[in-house]
């Protein structure tokens, strides 16, 4: 063997050392590899803009509810923690009784859609509350009268009640409040407990409602106004005969939103 011949040996040993070395590489390089990125949202709590109020049957749908004398209603309370609407009540002209005589409110008029189109609908009437504070603690609602029935001369309508009866709750999420008022009540001057959410429960917006539409008899159909006068309601004034003068009365009724967990 000649030194031409081991010369030609050593070659072909270095380029079998060599060539797998660079196969691997290359094979390593072909995998493309794993890698990781990451991902950031951060939250803070709603703002103070009031919260349009919703159809209390469809809760996701915005609507232009109006007052029993064709009226636009008070804007909400505003904040993360708010009350957006609650109806006010009409129980219509009505003649005086020689009885005990128990008087039914209106459903509550609906005049405008979500997109400010003039519509004639009604729906039971409701109070509305958001939770946008992203807490997860809960609420409590309550519902008071400021002071009975009286007259503009001061003179009370005298052991006049008001009750609510059918209440139900329905919401924009799946977090539904853990405690609603249900059955018939008397609203007085003391605060009555309707609506209660604990702990990660009552986020969003949440209606508490008075009966369905089959439950308010109106005469005439749709009301419009003050005097009209309604046969059947979830929501009744029992008035006693002889306490009831030829004039109006008027009474408020306070609605109440804390944040202590009601359930």
């Amino acid at each position: 063997m000649n030194k031409r011949v081991l010369k030609s040996a050593s070659v072909l040993t270095a380029c079998l050392i060599v060539g797998p070395m660079f196969a691997s590489h290359a094979s390593a390089l072909s995998t493309g590899g794993d890698y990781k990125s990451n991902g950031y949202v951060n939250f803070e709590e709603g703002d103070n803009t009031t919260i349009t109020p919703v159809d209390p049957l469809a809760p996701t749908i915005p609507v232009g509810p109006t007052d029993p004398d064709g009226t636009p209603p008070d804007p909400g309370t505003g904040g993360a923690l708010s009350i957006d609407f609650a109806s006010s009540l009409s129980f219509g002209k009505q003649k005086i009784s020689s009885l005990d005589t128990t008087y039914y409110a209106h459903e509550h008029w609906i005049s405008k859609d979500k997109d400010g189109n003039t519509v004639d609908i009604t729906r039971p009437n409701y109070v509305q509350v958001s939770d946008t504070r992203g807490t997860w603690d809960g609420w409590t609602l309550t519902v008071a009268e400021a002071y009975q029935f009286k007259n503009a001369s001061g003179e009370a309508l005298t052991g006049a009640e008001l009750a609510f009866d059918k209440g139900f709750t329905d919401g924009t999420t799946t977090a539904t409040p853990g405690f609603v008022k249900t059955g018939k009540y008397v609203i007085g001057t003391a605060e009555v407990k309707i609506l209660g959410a604990g702990a990660n429960q009552g986020m969003g917006t949440w209606v508490y409602g008075l009966g369905g539409n089959a439950d308010y008899q109106e005469n005439g159909g749709v009301h419009i106004g003050n005097d009209a006068v309604s046969t059947a309601s979830p929501i009744t004034l029992k008035v006693v005969a002889g306490t009831n003068k030829a004039t109006a009365y008027t009474t408020e009724l306070n609605w109440k939103l804390t944040n202590t967990p009601g359930n």
